[in-house]
């Protein structure tokens, strides 16, 4: 079966629950239907967190028009007070010459003068409020939810693809399934023919065997019959063959979506609504600063409210929170007929690829085709990521201007009543540039989308062809090179391609990379370093002078040192590097695991929190190996680098466990919360016995795990460390050769066109 691109016209009122359920044959099977709900129930989340934001902006909206109020009618009643003054002081015409005598007097002018003034303030913070701040976040209830709609349209329209993608696989199994079938059906009508030859021939002289009409008829009969089991056979190993294509690509088509398509649509939703919010904000602490600088303590505790601002960790909060929504599913699995775990005549395990004859002819020539397939789409999703960078770079640029300074119209205010036409000319000005910037802003959004939508449903196409590839050049490759054609031979002599994480919204935060409570992906990809300092300072201390502490991890260090240390380390600092002794060990360990505590995305991503605690039961050594790495390895390499050079460690240590009391389950329990949290939602008591279990395990079974992995490279624990830390913990880009990887994003989905090459 071709990889051929189903395209699906959408209904008319484009409402999700019908372009959902489209694909009707999928109902039938449990895996199919829970997943099609379990993408449903998405989308109603989607509607849930977007009616929340707008409700939240409702509420700040209705706060500042509610408030221009009362400063409208402050300043009134501040203009009816000084007018009553100066009439007052106009009636004291028999004392009006007397009154400057008195310094009191200069302190009841200043009174009067100071609240004409204040009048003025408050009429125009009023006058901010009402005209300029809410309509901002009207602007901003208007845009999210055009925002959300668009982004909504990408969701369902990856949906379909994922859902065209699983009918696909539904279809091939079936088809396997009825060929398989047809094959085992035509394999006992052969033997029943043969067995009545075989009795003919006892019943028959053998001197009139070659004579006898019925062996003829027999031989015929076998002859017709090993032809249909023939054609029958290759027709089943051919099927089988497509499905389990169509299973890897389903399999990489779920694992892109839940992994990277949804971190991407939050991401793509939230692009820019918190710029627009801390515009309206500052405005709003801008005109407050300019009035009173009594309140300043109160607005500067909201600025940094504003400043913590941070899509990422709502991302990560909202998932977490909706942890049995977005958490990834089970891989598909190679569904056999029964009594079909082995083939009959080949004796081999039916999960895996046939390479037989003119089987292994189609692989090899589907592999080069592929492979061409796949490096014309990844330079075209790299053009369309170039693309979109810039527009998202455009944009950022108009989200993020400096607009909310109010001082000018505060100026501009005190010449209101000298000057009147020209404070009109100014506000009709910075109107209307407010509105230009409002327009700009649309443009570069709508452009924005429409790349948007490109790449994602463009290197969609990438991530389900990439699982055929893979699976094919895993199989090829273990055929004898001598036996290989040229052409397929260069082809799996190449070597593969890392791929590092694009992220939507990055370029904003590129300057101030947080350690502690960051993104580890972003950190190392932004510092360019391995391993983070904080981690490859702590690990260095602790292998010279804590290998033989007892209760290493287990006992606490000092708060206000561990504070210290995270201070420092925050402000690009090393504070251990004149550490030589163990003193501090407690406190330095502290530090690591605090490090590790507070990242916003753990070591051991949520999403696969299931996966990982099936995992911890396993009894076989090597079956639990065999899957972990390959979880590990569908980690960033980033994050790959960092937990091989952190269970090095780990394990390195537990070899001390006679003097540190500290074996491999005793730091399981110390780093188990720490590396892999249980969500929110579960048993608490129940995973976390399987958590500790889990890195157990990976502690004693380190370095086979991690090893065979000389394509990520990075750097390694080394047992003995030199007292003298690195004096360059950042790699070069001409030292590292990591850093010109390929670099693109794999979206899940399915590439329906075929090369034609």
């Amino acid at each position: 079966m071709d990889e051929v691109e189903v395209e699906s016209t959408l209904s008319a009122d484009g409402s999700s629950s019908s372009r959902l359920k489209r694909i009707g044959s999928l109902r039938k099977q449990p895996y199919f239907t829970n997943l099609r709900l379990q993408l449903q129930e998405q989308l109603k989340c989607f509607d849930s967190r977007v009616e929340t934001q707008v409700i939240l902006t409702n509420e700040l909206q209705d706060y500042f028009r509610k408030k221009s109020e009362i400063e409208l009618e402050y300043s009134r009643n501040l203009d009816k007070l000084s007018k009553s003054l100066v009439l007052r002081q106009k009636e004291l015409k028999q004392r009006r010459d007397q009154l400057h005598l008195f310094s009191l007097y200069n302190c009841w002018q200043e009174l009067i003068n100071e609240t004409k003034k204040e009048s003025q303030e408050h009429g125009v913070l009023a006058e901010i409020y009402n005209s300029h701040v809410t309509m901002r976040l009207s602007m901003v209830m208007d845009d999210l939810q055009r925002i959300y709609k668009q982004c909504r349209e990408i969701g369902i329209d990856s949906h379909e693809e994922l859902l065209k993608v699983l009918h696909e696989l539904h279809t091939s199994t079936k088809t396997f399934h009825l060929y398989q079938t047809e094959h085992k059906q035509t394999e006992t009508k052969l033997k029943i023919v043969e067995s009545q030859k075989k009795k003919l021939e006892l019943i028959i002289p053998k001197e009139k065997i070659e004579k006898s009409k019925k062996i003829r008829l027999v031989d015929k009969e076998i002859q017709k019959r090993r032809n249909k089991y023939t054609d029958a056979r290759f027709k089943a190993l051919k099927a089988k063959n497509e499905y389990i294509l169509c299973m890897d690509a389903a399999n990489a088509a779920v694992q892109k979506y839940f992994v990277d398509d949804l971190s991407d649509l939050i991401d793509c939703m939230d692009l820019g609504f918190y710029q627009c919010i801390s515009r309206a904000f500052n405005m709003y602490i801008s005109s407050q600063e300019y009035i009173k600088n009594s309140i300043t303590a109160n607005m500067s505790t909201l600025s940094k409210y504003i400043t913590g601002l941070d899509s990422r960790l709502d991302k990560q909060k909202f998932l977490e929170a909706n942890n049995s929504v977005f958490i990834m599913p089970k891989k598909f699995e190679f569904q056999s007929l029964k009594g079909d775990e082995v083939d009959l005549l080949d004796s081999m395990p039916v999960s895996e690829l046939e390479t037989v004859g003119f089987i292994r002819q189609e692989l090899e020539q589907r592999l080069i085709q592929l492979h061409r397939r796949l490096n014309t789409l990844r330079i075209e999703a790299d053009e369309s990521w170039k693309t979109l960078e810039t527009a998202e770079t455009s944009l950022l640029q108009l989200l993020t201007v400096n607009d909310y300074n109010a001082q000018e119209y505060f100026v501009e205010s005190s010449h209101r009543h000298s000057t009147k036409p020209e404070y009109l000319v100014t506000t009709q000005r910075l109107r209307a540039e407010t509105d230009e910037f409002h327009l700009s802003v649309r443009h570069h959004r709508n452009i924005s989308f429409a790349k948007f939508r490109d790449y994602m449903l463009g290197t969609n196409r990438i991530a389900r062809l990439q699982g055929k590839y893979e699976h094919i050049r895993k199989v090829l490759g273990e055929i004898d090179p001598n036996n290989l054609s040229p052409g397929l031979a260069q082809t799996l002599a190449e070597p593969r391609k890392l791929i590092r994480r694009k992220r939507i919204g990055q370029i904003q935060n590129i300057r101030n990379p947080r350690l502690f409570g960051g993104s580890l992906e972003e950190y190392i990809e932004i510092t360019n370093q391995d391993i983070p300092i904080v981690l490859k300072s702590c690990i260095r201390v602790i292998n010279l002078y804590g290998l033989h502490h007892q209760g290493i991890f287990r006992v606490s260090g000092s708060q206000i040192e561990i504070n210290n240390f995270k201070d420092s380390f925050e402000r690009g600092e090393d504070p251990l590097i004149d550490i030589n002794d163990a003193s501090d060990i407690n406190s330095i360990a502290g530090v690591l695991k605090l490090y590790l505590r507070e990242l916003r995305e753990p070591l051991f991503p949520i999403v696969y929190f299931e996966q990982f605690m099936e995992l911890a039961q396993l009894e076989s050594k090597h079956l639990f190996v065999l899957k972990i790495r390959d979880l590990i390895t569908s980690l960033p390499r980033s994050v790959y680098i960092v937990l091989r050079y952190l269970f090095a460690f780990l394990n390195h240590l537990s070899e001390y466990s006679d003097e540190n009391m500290m074996d491999p389950y005793n730091i399981a329990i110390c780093f188990g919360p720490t590396l892999v949290p249980v969500p929110e939602d579960k048993d608490q008591v129940q995973y976390q016995n399987l958590v500790n279990e889990l890195i157990k395990n990976v502690i004693v079974y380190m370095e086979d795990i991690f090893s065979n992995d000389d394509d990520y490279g990075g750097i390694r624990y080394e047992k003995y460390i030199s007292k003298e830390p690195d004096e360059v913990d950042v790699d070069t880009p001409g030292e590292n050769p990591h850093d010109d990887l390929e670099t693109e994003m794999l979206c899940p989905s399915e590439d329906g066109k075929t090369d034609s090459r």
